[in-house]
């Protein structure tokens, strides 16, 4: 829908996480290509660049939730 600030914002909001949980630095700027590209209502491959990174933050989200349940099921 083009809400360049809601993009923005989501970006912005998002990138002191990936280091906490060890995703790449690749990904991280990523994002803030795409915060950066929200910014300036750039349409410039910016639908691509999510799509790339909600691949990678589905399969980060999956790997976590399959830590979390191997450690719950060892206590």
């Amino acid at each position: 829908d083009k809400d360049w600030k809601a993009v923005q914002t989501a970006a912005h909001k998002m990138i002191p996480s990936f280091a906490i949980v060890g995703i790449s630095e690749k990904y991280e700027n990523m994002a803030k290509k795409i915060q950066e590209l929200a910014s300036q209502q750039q349409d410039d491959g910016i639908a691509e660049l999510i799509m790339q990174l909600e691949t990678i933050l589905t399969q980060v989200c999956k790997e976590l939730e399959e830590e979390y349940n191997n450690i719950k099921s060892k206590n």
